[in-house]
């Protein structure tokens, strides 16, 4: 019976044995997978998923190792790189594509870089390089043209070539900071600054960069509120007819009454309203407000006036423009042939079969156009055969130079022949001495405007000047 008992025993606990190393094999299995899952996790945590390339937390990371291991009297660099109108691509092709040029530029930046170089994805369309060893910033800043040039070559995007440009910041260490974080920002500052001069620039990090980053995000700030705070104030500067010496019309000017400042010219403002998105509600209280006015001239008895109003790309662009012009007529009472709305040829061309369409629809309500700047912009005036424009005005550069340059006399000369042969009025901007005015006459201009006749005015100086045209009396015996 003992005997029974003890290979019962025994059994038992050769199976209990069994049990317990093959509850080992699973820990050992759920150990692996844990670390594997570890690995994994860990590898997700510093790099990039689509490029495969370190992402921002391994990048700070190993710079803040170098910087912490710098040796006396050498440098490093660190080089942010942001591809010029990526946001166009995904928007046009699609994001796909749009992964597939990060790809692409990620491959031709490795090629591009040596030992010396470490290379990270930050997201977006954004890469930064750590540059060590620099012996001197002369050998460095070719290595950044090299970059620039390899984006040179055009990239194949849906059976398409693109061309693409980068722009680029610069912080030297320990120069520009001794630690990651201020480099990073530093050298972020430097690549907004390159990118405020527009596409393909590089800009190195100065000291004096973050005062003006800091004044433009303030000023883009107060921005957001100016307009709730009845901060903007229209200014008008008169259009003469050269025939009769009378007022015909004004064109409506935006001046900023800042509260620190003082008065802001809108090239003090209006690209920052741009890149905001501001200039939309700007845009919107300055075609209001100008047609307000407008009708209080013509209720005084300045009936025969226009108002002449410059739309921004994002305004004119907007797809409820029509219906936004419509609802401003209807508010102020104004008639719509005494409304002229202006474009940019930059603008007018840029969505040549939207443009045509817009002013097309704006016309049938009896609104004119005019296209501002004309003559400098482009080589070819093919358009103008298409484009339902009213009038041409010519860029106030060439009236600087019509009376010395034979060359300008001749191009003015031209366009207003054209203008005739296609029945378009011309208006000549900046006209401010008697011989331009002597020259335009000859040439049978219609309107003009400029410092001969008045700078751009408050609407009390315009009132006065109205008065003394004469204009008042002039349109009441007509």
């Amino acid at each position: 019976m003992e005997k029974k008992q003890i290979e019962q025993s025994y059994e038992e606990l050769e199976e209990a044995y069994h049990q317990l190393q093959a509850a080992n094999e699973q820990l050992d299995e759920k150990y692996e997978e844990l670390k594997v899952s570890e690995e994994h996790n860990k590898k997700l945590a510093y790099l990039d998923y689509l490029t495969g390339l370190p992402n921002r937390t391994a990048f700070t990371e190993y710079l803040d190792y170098e910087l912490s291991v710098l040796r006396k009297g050498h440098i490093l660099s660190v080089m942010y790189l942001d591809i010029d109108n990526f946001k166009d691509i995904n928007d046009t092709l699609g994001n796909s594509y749009g992964d597939e040029l990060l790809l692409d530029c990620a491959e031709r930046l490795k090629l591009a870089l040596d030992k010396n170089d470490y290379l990270a994805r930050f997201g977006g369309d954004q890469f930064v390089i750590l540059s060590e060893n620099i012996i001197n910033i002369w050998e460095y800043e070719e290595k950044i043209k090299h970059i620039q040039d390899i984006f040179t070559k055009p990239f194949t995007l849906s059976l398409k070539e693109y061309f693409i440009t980068v722009s680029i910041g610069v912080a030297i260490a320990p120069k520009d900071g001794n630690n990651a974080q201020t480099l990073l920002k530093n050298a972020d500052a430097a690549l907004y600054n390159a990118k405020g001069f527009g596409r393909n620039n590089i800009c190195f990090y100065e000291e004096s960069l973050n005062e003006r980053i800091i004044t433009k995000m303030e000023t883009q700030s107060e921005l957001h509120t100016a307009i709730a705070k009845d901060e903007f104030e229209l200014y008008y500067q008169a259009q003469v007819d050269l025939d009769s010496d009378s007022i015909v019309g004004f064109e409506a000017l935006v001046r900023w009454n800042h509260p620190t400042k003082g008065l802001l010219m809108p090239d003090e403002f209006i690209e920052l309203a741009e890149e905001t998105g501001v200039i939309a509600e700007i845009g919107q209280w300055v075609l209001l407000e100008a047609c307000k006015q407008l009708k209080q001239w013509q209720d005084m008895g300045y009936c025969d006036i226009i108002i002449a109003v410059n739309l921004s790309a994002r305004q004119f662009k907007d797809v409820q423009l029509v219906e936004t012009v419509e609802d401003v007529i209807r508010k102020t009472g104004i008639h719509p042939e005494d409304l002229e709305l202006e474009i940019t040829e930059s603008i007018a061309l840029d969505d040549i079969a939207y443009s045509i369409d817009t002013i097309q629809r704006l016309k049938e309500i009896g609104i004119k156009f005019s296209l501002d700047d004309f003559g400098t912009g482009y080589s070819s005036m093919n358009y103008l055969k298409y484009l339902p424009v009213s009038n041409l005005k010519l860029d106030k550069n060439f009236m600087a130079s019509i009376i010395e340059n034979s060359s300008d006399k001749a191009i003015v000369t031209a366009i207003i022949t054209l203008a005739k042969s296609l029945d378009l009025n011309v208006i000549a901007e900046g006209v401010e001495n008697n011989e331009q005015v002597a020259f335009l006459k000859d040439a049978q201009i219609n309107k003009v405007q400029g410092y001969l006749y008045s700078v751009p005015v408050s609407k009390k100086d315009a009132d006065d000047l109205l008065e003394a045209k004469g204009n008042l009396v002039l349109l009441a015996s007509t």
